[in-house]
């Protein structure tokens, strides 16, 4: 059997958009659950129910919490809660400005355009997970390849 990852946390308000990330990542094979929450409020609060993810991919722009809000909430969770999580931030258009401000925040790994592609999903999981750990990913990204 091959490893896979525990979770995945998608954070974004369009029901359409968290429909086709989690097909893709489903399509990678690297995860065994896709939990949705549609507002950083939502998401708070299932990392709090102790469903930790390895990886959350968090919108920028959304009601209720925003990512940006969300980033500073998350920043006061006991580490119990945040354990070694990856956050890529993802955004219709990353101005310039929400890049920098991205790259101040430890917390933030990454950031890409909203709609997650095999490869970006791919190439977050290589990089940032040993592929001992990770066979499965490791093969969908040298078929991409």
């Amino acid at each position: 059997m091959m490893k896979k990852l525990k979770r995945f946390l998608l954070i974004d308000d369009s029901k359409a958009t968290n429909f086709f990330n989690k097909t893709i990542i489903e399509k990678v094979q690297c995860v065994e659950e896709v939990f949705i929450a549609e507002n950083g409020k939502q998401a708070l609060e299932h990392i709090q129910s102790e469903i930790v993810p390895e990886i959350i991919f968090l919108d920028i722009n959304m009601p209720v919490m925003d990512g940006w809000e969300f980033i500073t909430e998350y920043q006061k969770l006991e580490d119990r809660y945040k354990g070694s999580i990856i956050i890529l931030m993802l955004g219709t258009e990353l101005s310039k400005e929400d890049q920098e401000k991205a790259e101040r925040i430890l917390e933030i790994k990454e950031y890409a355009q909203k709609m997650l592609t095999k490869e970006i999903v791919c190439k977050i999981v290589t990089k940032y997970f040993k592929s001992s750990e990770l066979d499965s990913c490791s093969e969908s990204y040298k078929k991409i390849l």
